[in-house]
């Protein structure tokens, strides 16, 4: 420990006397404290450098990395969003100051690659990477080689959520060629395989260049159902002609129905695929009603994505504008009554909003221990007589409701803990497997075997029901004397968590098994039923 209070006490000196002191003394220091694990006082060094020197690119350079850092580390989902925008402000500014500092671009870059795709920042951290590419130099005491690689392997990754697969393809590639770490190397060559896979299935003929041919493309697309396909030629028609009000229709008819297939395979690729969508969905709409700010249907549309869009997308309260002024319009009573009942639903909205916030924020208090209660489902009883015996009927409840639907997995384990079946698991958890962080527990115990026979749309507040038909992954009868019922379940944005599990005795008259608690899964119960 001594060498870390030596350097905090260098960095008290610092901080307290040496108002004169170089800019990139401060650096210095705070790289030092970095190094140390005292990331905290190395951005209140930095801080206060950024007070004394507020022209410096380097120290807004490195404040934004560090306060990066600082999002990373923390389990407060509001703070990390303070955190990362902050971050940005002052990279923002480095890059502002001075626009060929490399370090600040690739700080800049990195950071956008990584924070969610909500933040908006992924096209111009692109950008930035690309610079550092051209440009590597410059500033920087970084061992260029090593550098490079990284800026490869950020961009391969940035490149993913792009759906710009060609060049993610080549990012990776470069990765595999220079790098020396066998483990990056091996992770560069697995993204590979992916995309190839991702590739073939996705690859289709060249888009044609005539608007009348991409928009007769994107009709036959719809009504093929191919989606995918239809979107791509309706992206490329609207930005041939950014007035045409009819493409953007279509397109965004286009977007609604990509959205509406829920996760697949590709998320395990870009776990951002569907929050790039709903974002474009909102572009969409914004141009839809720039274009022809009197048509109330249009502004109806926008009003309803406003209310039913991710919190993310941030447009709950531009929805509920929207739809104040289709009810103030002259528009028909069917309408009237579609923004109004909208309108409900938007302020109940806003009401969960702030429930949530006292769960998670205030969870020890006794207003949080009221809307858990308010939230729980009824405890009810099993109805036995629809099942196909022998078999392990599970019902449980979720007892917490937050911005999105909680990832959630059952399983069953031996009583020693073997993992025997997942009955359920979440879209994003069930299709991401490794990529996702939500469900641990399940992970572990299951490896992800089996999960893609019952991954399925994600549910939410209240009781759900499931069964087990006494078979393993191979479709085997299983023989046991008792067995463990595991639901774990996590929601977002506030990172609350918990697994919940019933020990059930495989008894041949039947039995029954309860576990009741006061969390965020208030209950689980199992029954067997035997033959």
């Amino acid at each position: 420990m001594k060498p870390v209070r030596g350097i905090a006490l260098i960095a008290v000196v610092v901080f307290a006397c040496a108002r004169s002191a170089a800019p990139d003394k401060y650096v210095e220091e705070a790289v030092k404290l970095q190094k140390a694990g005292e990331l905290a006082k190395a951005v209140e060094i930095l801080d206060k450098a950024a007070k004394e020197h507020p022209n410096r690119a380097k120290v807004h350079a490195y404040l934004g990395l560090y306060l990066g850092m600082e999002a990373g580390q923390t389990h407060d989902f509001t703070a990390a969003g303070e955190f990362v925008r902050s971050a940005f402000a002052h990279l923002d500014k480095a890059v502002a100051l001075d626009s060929s500092d490399s370090d600040a671009r690739f700080f800049r870059g990195m950071l956008s690659v990584r924070v969610p795709d909500f933040f908006g920042k992924l096209e111009a951290g692109v950008r930035d990477l690309e610079f550092v590419l051209k440009h590597p130099g410059k500033g920087s005491k970084t061992n260029i080689d090593d550098r490079t690689v990284t800026v490869w392997s950020l961009l391969g990754s940035g490149y993913q959520k792009q759906n710009q697969l060609d060049k993610a393809s080549q990012a990776w590639q470069k990765v595999a060629e220079l790098a020396r770490d066998t483990a990056v190397v091996a992770q560069a060559k697995a993204r590979l395989a992916e995309l190839g896979v991702q590739d073939t299935a996705s690859s289709g003929p060249e888009l044609p260049d005539n608007p009348t041919a991409l928009r007769e493309l994107g009709r036959r697309s719809m009504d093929s159902a191919d989606y995918t396909r239809a979107a791509d030629a309706l992206r490329k028609l609207t930005q041939l002609d950014s007035t045409d009000l009819g493409a953007f229709k279509l397109l965004a008819e286009a977007i609604e129905r990509l959205m509406r297939n829920g996760y697949d395979e590709r998320i395990a690729l870009n776990t951002d695929l569907r929050t790039q969508l709903a974002f474009e969905y909102w572009r969409v709409l914004d141009r839809m009603v720039k274009l022809a700010p009197r048509d109330m249907q249009l502004r109806l549309r926008r009003g309803a994505a406003g209310v039913y869009t991710p919190f993310f997308v941030g447009r709950l309260d531009d929805g509920i504008k929207d739809l104040d002024t289709v009810v103030a319009a002259n528009v028909d009573d069917a309408t009237r009554a579609e923004a109004l009942y909208l309108l409900g639903m938007g302020y109940r909205r806003k009401g969960t909003n702030y429930w949530t916030k006292v769960a998670s924020k205030y969870a020890k208090s006794e207003a949080a221990q009221q809307v858990l209660e308010a939230m729980r489902a009824p405890l009810g009883q099993l109805d036995t007589t629809r099942h196909e015996k022998p078999c392990v009927a599970v019902s449980f409840a979720l007892g917490f409701q937050d911005e999105l639907e909680p990832q959630t997995a059952v399983w069953v384990e031996d009583s020693r803990g073997k993992f025997i079946k997942t009955l359920y698991v979440s879209g994003f958890s069930g299709h991401a497997k490794a990529v996702q962080v939500d469900l641990p527990h399940w992970a572990v115990s299951s490896a992800y075997r089996g999960c893609d026979a019952v991954t399925g749309a994600s549910i939410d507040l209240g009781r759900h029901l499931y069964t087990w038909d006494m078979k393993d992954l191979e479709g085997g009868p299983v023989e046991l004397d008792s067995c463990v019922i595991k639901v774990e379940a996590a929601w977002w944005p506030s990172m609350k968590a918990e697994i919940a599990s019933v020990r059930l005795a495989l008894r041949k008259d039947g039995a029954v098994a309860r576990a009741e608690s006061s969390g965020f899964i208030p209950f689980i119960e199992a029954q067997y039923l035997p033959r």
